[in-house]
C-alpha cells in the first residue's frame, strides 16, 4: 500500500511540475499569510485518507484533475483545439468536485479563473490562453504552497512522535528523539575519549554505538516497508567495522580513527538528518 501511494504521489508531482514552474513567479508575488498555516487541517480530510478511507481518495481526485489540466497544454502544442477543450471540460468537472470534498477549503477553488480559461479556449489564440492558464496554475500553486506539505506530513509520512525504541544498553523504552540523543552520546564518546587518551573507554563507546545503530536501523520499518539501501546499509556497517579495527590496532592511530569516525558522521548521520529532520520538525509544528 505504501509503495502504491508513493508511486501515485510521484506521478502527481510529475504531472504538476509544469504547472508549478509556470506559476512560480506569480505565486511569489502573492504569498499566503503565514498565520493561515497555523490553522489546523480540516477534520473532513480524515475521511479521504487511510485509515478512515481504504485509499487516499483526495490524492486520487487530484490525479484525476491534474491529468486533463496538463492535457490542455499538450493538445494546444499539438494544435488540437477540440481535444484541448475536451480536457478543459474534464478538468473543470474534477475541479468543481474537489472544491466540495473539503468544505473548509472551498475558498481555495475560485471558479472565475477557470471560466476565464474556458472562454479563452474558445478563441483558440495561444496568446490569450496561456495567461489564463497561468492564472489557474497560480490558484493551484497557492493552495499547494499552503497545504500540500502539511497534508503529506499527516497522511503520507509516519508519525515521528509516535516512534519508541528499546535502548539496547539501558533496556528502557524511550522516544525516538531521546534515543537519537543516546546514539549521539555513544558516537561522540568515541572522539571524546580518544582526545583524552582513554582508548578502552573509546572502544566501549564504539560497542555502545554499534548496538544502538543496529537498533535504530530497525526503526526504519516504522515508516518504510522495503529494505533501506542508504544511511543504515552495509556501506555504513563496513565503516563501523573499519573503525573497530582502527581502535583495536596497536598502536592506535588517532588520526585514522578520527577520519573514519568523521566519515560515519557525514555519510550516515548528516545525510539522514538532511532528509528527515526538516520533515520531522515541520510535521511537529504544522500538523494539528
Amino acid at each position: 500500500m505504501k509503495r502504491a501511494v508513493l508511486f501515485l504521489a510521484t506521478i502527481l508531482i510529475v504531472l504538476l511540475a509544469g504547472l508549478l514552474l509556470t506559476s512560480f513567479q506569480a505565486s511569489k508575488k502573492d504569498k499566503p499569510q503565514s498565520s493561515d498555516i497555523t490553522v489546523p487541517l480540516p477534520a473532513s480530510l480524515d475521511k479521504l485518507f487511510p485509515p478512515q478511507a481504504e485509499q487516499p481518495v483526495f490524492l486520487f481526485k487530484m490525479l484525476g484533475m491534474a491529468t486533463p489540466f496538463t492535457g490542455i497544454i499538450v493538445d494546444l502544442f499539438e494544435n488540437d483545439l477540440e481535444n484541448a477543450k475536451d480536457n478543459f471540460e474534464k478538468f473543470k468537472a474534477n475541479y468543481t468536485e474537489l472544491s466540495k470534498l473539503v468544505p473548509e477549503w472551498e475558498k481555495y477553488f475560485p471558479i472565475e479563473p477557470v471560466d476565464k480559461l474556458g472562454r479563452t479556449l474558445i478563441s483558440g489564440d495561444p496568446a490569450q490562453v496561456m495567461p489564463a492558464y497561468e492564472q489557474v496554475g497560480k490558484v493551484c500553486s497557492n493552495c499547494h504552497n499552503m497545504n500540500m506539505p502539511r497534508v503529506q506530513y499527516k497522511y503520507h509520512w509516519g508519525d515521528f512522535q509516535a516512534i519508541t525504541i528499546e535502548d539496547p544498553l539501558t533496556r528502557q523504552v524511550v522516544s525516538f528523539q531521546q534515543f537519537m540523543q543516546f546514539l549521539d552520546v555513544s558516537y561522540t564518546g568515541i572522539s571524546v575519549n580518544m582526545n583524552q587518551g582513554q582508548i578502552d573507554n573509546a572502544r566501549k563507546q564504539l560497542q555502545g554505538f554499534r548496538a544502538r545503530f543496529e537498533a535504530m536501523e530497525e526503526t526504519c520499518m516504522n515508516c518504510h516497508d522495503t529494505e533501506r539501501l542508504y544511511y543504515v546499509d552495509e556501506t555504513v556497517e563496513a565503516m563501523i567495522d573499519e573503525l573497530e579495527e582502527a581502535l583495536n590496532a596497536s598502536p592506535v592511530d588517532p588520526k585514522k580513527v578520527g577520519m573514519i569516525s568523521q566519515g560515519i558522521g557525514m555519510e550516515n548521520c548528516f545525510k539522514c538528518h538532511l532528509v528527515h529532520v526538516p520533515a520531522a520538525v515541520a510535521q511537529m509544528i504544522s500538523v494539528k
